[in-house]
């Protein structure tokens, strides 16, 4: 091709042009500099559209190529290379391969309204235009881009065809912005859409969820291994201040609260099993402990008083310590209860002796006792040949004695201290009596004994 000279008719914006450098009415290309059309850089075309409008570069560069815009589309300009006019054959052709090039190219859109977007992002890119003709959901993004920021499509609206009144609203958007108002997107425009339009830049993230609550627990009874008032495992009817470093509403799975709502309320465990506590704050997400329950389940027993029989009688009599174990927690809520019942086992000088007489039945103590803060209850009284208040006597009757004995197998109960109920099963413990033909007496109970003879020793 030889020397083209190229010219472009310039037509003043409204503002000043958004590019800094002065507008002459015609630039030409001649001496070493001239070049052909097709072998412009789309950095140079860039320029000469930023110098002009995208209108005018497209007729200059049609013309000096040997084609002819016809009079009455020369407001509608023909595309050019690069760009190409959104869905025009060879554009949807390549579709794929420009969306490759468009998005991720270092060079895209960031508002979000319209990144991502393919056809937005190679107008972006100076790969193709949008303008009268065009239709898609890229044009209902700058539709409603406009409608917006209050350049109102009364006629039409929000359609995606990109008609004479779209086409008003984006020259009047030029205007305002600055640049050349031929009402064709390419990259300048898009590039002040881009900027200009509310809702610019990525997505804030999401602020984060705010933390759950922070829950502590303090045992209000001291367990007898000295563990820490925090600890999450309690005894029966403990009770367990709970307290959230924010206000909530309280719900336990068992047990009952002081309060249902606030920074803190107490919890009474209930006799035994697993708890969930949940604290729910106003917003954000709940808090959750758990906590473990241990009842008694067990009586040990160790001799603590040794009673006085007078020296002759039969008999044995002493006052034991009971322990209910489990040192890591706190029984001082528990009350305790052993239920009465008949002898098992009864057999010689009581089942047919003189001893057959007495009342062998076991008669405990009838009213629940509370026990100490160190899981232990004083005193269990257990003998055999004394007195008791009326109707209940074990004397022994005199000799001569024969070897016998009984057992009693005694139903032990426990409750929450101001539950009031019957009690609960736990264990069974055993009492065993022994007489020999000498009338020396053994009493044993749990681990605690107490042998006497007729004279008084005691071992």
């Amino acid at each position: 091709m030889g020397v083209v000279i190229v010219r472009a008719s310039v037509r003043a914006p409204s503002r000043a042009p958004y590019a800094s450098h002065p507008i002459a009415p015609a630039h030409r290309m001649h001496g070493p500099a001239m070049v052909a059309p097709s072998r412009l850089t789309p950095s140079t075309t860039l320029h000469l559209q930023r110098l002009a409008g995208n209108a005018a570069v497209t007729r200059a560069l049609a013309g000096s190529a040997g084609r002819t815009v016809p009079p009455g589309q020369q407001d509608e300009p023909v595309a050019t290379f690069p760009p190409q006019p959104v869905g025009a054959p060879a554009a949807l052709a390549e579709a794929a391969g420009t969306v490759q090039r468009t998005i991720g190219d270092g060079h895209d859109l960031t508002n979000r309204r319209f990144a991502g977007d393919a056809v937005l992002e190679a107008a972006f890119d100076n790969e193709r235009f949008v303008r009268v003709g065009s239709t898609g959901p890229a044009v209902s993004k700058l539709q409603q881009a406009m409608v917006d920021i209050g350049l109102d499509l009364p006629k039409f609206g929000v359609d995606a065809k990109f008609g004479p009144e779209t086409k008003s609203r984006v020259q009047a958007f030029q205007r305002s912005a600055g640049i050349v108002d031929d009402g064709i997107v390419g990259p300048i425009t898009m590039g002040e859409f881009n900027r200009r339009i509310p809702g610019g830049g990525p997505p804030p993230p999401p602020p984060p969820p705010p933390p759950p609550p922070l829950l502590t627990t303090t045992t209000v009874a001291a367990a007898p291994d000295g563990g820490p008032s925090s600890r999450r495992r309690v005894g029966s009817g403990e009770f367990v201040d709970l307290a959230a470093s924010a206000p909530v509403t309280w719900t336990v799975t068992a047990g009952t609260l002081t309060i249902a709502s606030g920074p803190a309320t107490r919890w009474t465990a209930p006799e035994t099993g697993s708890v969930t506590v949940t604290a729910t704050p106003a917003s954000g997400p709940p808090a959750t402990l758990a906590l473990t329950v241990v009842p008694p389940d067990g009586i040990s027993m160790t001799r603590d008083v040794v009673n006085p029989i007078p020296a002759g009688q039969a008999g044995a009599d002493m006052l034991t310590d009971v322990d209910f174990g489990h040192r890591d927690v706190s029984f001082a809520r528990v009350q305790w209860l052993e239920d009465p019942g008949p002898p098992s086992g009864v057999n010689g000088y009581f089942r047919s002796g003189k001893g057959s007489a007495m009342d062998l039945n076991h008669h405990p103590n009838p009213a629940f006792v509370t026990l100490r803060a160190d899981n232990h209850f004083k005193h269990d009284h257990c003998g055999s040949g004394f007195p008791l208040a009326p109707p209940f006597f074990r004397l022994f009757p005199p000799p001569p004695f024969f070897g016998g004995g009984w057992t009693w197998f005694i139903p032990n109960r426990f409750r929450v201290l101001g539950s009031g109920t019957a009690g609960t099963f736990f264990f069974r413990s055993a009492q065993v009596f022994a007489v020999d033909s000498v009338g020396t007496t053994t009493v044993s109970k749990q681990g605690a004994s107490i042998t006497r003879t007729r004279a008084g020793a005691v071992t």
